[in-house]
């Protein structure tokens, strides 16, 4: 497996096809949200096997982490750890004071076990309840 800083460029349509795959299609959330055309703004992060695109994340200039995906069949392996990691390793390396991100509920467990506290309130993104997390 390798997962890595992506040039948007070269690997938008592996990146594309993750996140079409895991939320448009999987959690029914509509194009025109997943692909809200800030994705030449961010950093980009790609996990392939077998030189298949599996899981990816992006992270905002500003310190906000989003699209954080990894493909069903793979889920459970370490893959999404892996891509925080390399993710919160470039925040980092680029200063950034704040980083955060709205979880999916039903996500906020694995994120709370890499370092991120809940801060507010619940509320819907996508139609899909969410919470805003800070990286401690």
């Amino acid at each position: 497996m390798d997962i890595f800083e992506a040039n948007w460029d070269q690997f938008s349509q592996g990146i594309c096809e993750v996140r079409k795959k895991v939320f448009i299609q999987e959690q029914n959330v509509p194009s025109s949200i997943e692909m809200d055309g800030n994705d030449l703004e961010c950093y980009q992060f790609l996990a392939k096997y077998k030189n298949q695109p599996i899981g990816t994340a992006r992270l905002r200039k500003y310190g906000k982490i989003e699209r954080v995906s990894v493909i069903k069949q793979y889920r459970g392996l370490g893959i999404g750890l892996k891509i925080m990691e390399i993710v919160l390793t470039k925040a980092n390396s680029l200063g950034i004071n704040e980083i955060y991100l709205h979880s999916q509920m039903e996500s906020k467990d694995f994120y709370e076990s890499i370092g991120f506290i809940t801060t507010g309130e619940s509320f819907l993104e996508a139609d899909i309840e969410h919470i805003k997390m800070v990286y401690n």
